[in-house]
């Protein structure tokens, strides 16, 4: 963006190219090319073609001023391999920086194609908007984060800035404690199965020391209620309608 922004009010895709291979930014023009297109996608540039008499048109980018935006939803999380058999098919777009503008993906969905958060990205966001307008989506939440090893320390941090932090460190800590001990009321074959499960998630978890950052406090507590009545009954079913164990 900053050799953009010294370009003056547009820059061409070969003098972006030069500047950046001259500054050490990158070595080969098709990561440039991908980058480019992924920036013009988020919204953050403008692109524009110009004839200047060459098989190729001239393209030219600015910098729209504006923060990239992705999309979340349940046809994102489903892309991520979300199990569930839901009439829900919500898709948003949200605002984002340029971390996250990275960590996203273009995809096609009913013919539209649109840049797709991450997925922890994807997951933050569906805990804050059930919390804002009660969806009734965090046991798909929960679903997909007892069964799936996530970038931790990424999704707190995404949380913290959601202001949902305090709530998803409790969630993650109600699927520790609803998985650290034995259930005589659970149904075997789900409790045993989804246990053996989260509990190789927890061991990588903790491989890469970032349980400690449960413990932190966190930043923000919407939507903490909901999660405390999320039960271990809940979250046992959820996690086992994820694996296929329950329809």
């Amino acid at each position: 963006m900053t050799i953009i922004d010294s370009q003056g009010s547009q820059a061409s895709f070969s003098t972006i190219l030069v500047e950046a291979q001259r500054r050490g930014a990158l070595a080969w023009h098709r990561t440039l090319r991908r980058y480019l297109d992924l920036l013009v996608q988020g919204g953050v540039l403008t692109e524009t073609k110009r004839d200047v008499g060459s098989v190729n048109p001239q393209q030219l980018y600015r910098n729209t001023q504006q923060k990239p935006t992705v999309y979340a939803g349940l046809k994102i999380l489903q892309l991520y391999g979300l199990n569930w058999d839901t009439p829900l098919r919500g898709l948003y777009p949200v605002g984002t920086d340029l971390v996250g503008l990275l960590r996203s993906k273009s995809v096609t969905l009913s013919n539209r194609q649109v840049l797709a958060a991450s997925k922890e990205d994807t997951l933050a966001h569906e805990v804050r908007r059930d919390a804002d307008k009660t969806t009734g989506t965090l046991e798909l939440v929960s679903a997909l984060a007892a069964t799936q090893t996530l970038d931790l320390p990424y999704l707190l941090r995404r949380s913290d800035e959601l202001e949902i932090g305090r709530t998803v460190r409790l969630l993650l800590q109600k699927l520790i404690q609803t998985f650290d001990q034995i259930s005589r009321d659970a149904d075997g074959k789900i409790f045993l199965a989804t246990r053996e499960r989260f509990l190789q998630i927890l061991r990588q978890y903790s491989k890469q020391k970032a349980l400690s950052l449960l413990e932190a406090q966190g930043r923000g507590a919407r939507g903490i209620k909901i999660v405390e009545a999320l039960t271990s009954e809940h979250i046992l079913n959820a996690a086992g309608k994820q694996m296929g164990i329950t329809g």
